[in-house]
């Protein structure tokens, strides 16, 4: 029974993902009027789409260091464009350790995510940018093993860009979202995750210096829950250097501002690009 209605659940929120992304193909802006130094900062969705045909290959190898346990993944996002301003993502944790003095160690894949994003650039002819997507996280995880949320969870975000080309293209951005998950856990489970519906809030800038870009984030990862263990206040300094091929690479290492929150992280970057087949117009 728990089965069949985890399907339900399923279909109910693929459901409004699909309508939820259909609603927003709405007429394009032809021409791109904006300048993009790089294609992602390490913590926030920035408000740049995909062009159309569009694929981005991303991994972002993370080693995260508590007081109890270090922890390694490997997350891969798949980003496609639809349409100059809308896209389909996918993000799956394809392989994850957790080392740990109390527990027995653990490994194995991680849970799977499914997302939709529309972008609206440049609005009224200005340098201020938005983007609303939505995120389906399907659980994949034994929970016997508590290497995911074993939960699903949907998540409806914005995020905001502003651009500021006196500032040697410097751009602010902000991203806010909130997790809402399809049963809350008893209190005798234990998980990495959240214990309910949980939010995010996430702030920062990049300055580009010719073909390296220097970026800066703040992300508050906070429950709703009155006992809620979540919240995690972190500082993400990085760098990203354009390689030639349409390659990226960067290094990130958020550090924990908190007692909630992981001593510190380290974050690798390498994304690339290609067009799957060319618009025939």
């Amino acid at each position: 029974m728990r089965e069949i209605k985890r399907y339900r659940q399923f279909i109910l929120y693929a459901g409004f993902f699909i309508s939820f992304s259909a609603g927003l193909s709405a007429q394009e802006d032809k021409g791109r009027n904006y300048f993009q130094p790089l294609q992602d900062v390490f913590q926030a969705d920035l408000v740049y789409p995909q062009e159309k045909n569009e694929v981005q290959l991303t991994l972002i190898p993370e080693f995260q260091s508590s007081d109890d346990y270090y922890h390694f993944q490997f997350p891969v996002i798949v980003e496609y464009g639809l349409t100059d301003n809308w896209q389909l993502e996918l993000t799956w944790n394809t392989f994850q350790k957790r080392l740990s003095d109390s527990v027995p160690d653990v490994k194995g894949t991680g849970d799977m995510e499914i997302g939709t994003q529309y972008s609206f650039m440049n609005i009224g002819s200005s340098n201020f940018h938005t983007a609303v997507g939505f995120e389906l996280g399907i659980p994949l995880v034994d929970e016997d093993k508590g290497l995911g949320e074993e939960q699903w969870e949907y998540e409806p975000y914005i995020s905001l860009a502003l651009d500021i080309p006196t500032l040697n293209n410097l751009q602010l951005f902000a991203q806010a979202g909130v997790g809402f998950v399809s049963e809350k856990k008893d209190e005798t489970e234990t998980s990495e995750g959240p214990d309910g519906n949980e939010f995010n809030i996430n702030g920062g800038f990049f300055i580009p210096f010719n073909h390296v870009i220097v970026t800066s984030e703040c992300i508050w990862l906070g429950g709703f829950e009155n006992n809620s263990n979540e919240n995690q206040l972190y500082f993400t300094p990085g760098i990203v250097f354009n390689l030639p091929g349409s390659w990226e690479a960067g290094l990130g290492i958020p550090f924990g501002l908190n007692d909630q929150s992981d001593t510190f992280r380290v974050m690798a970057l390498l994304t690339y690009e290609f067009t799957l087949c060319e618009d025939k117009e």
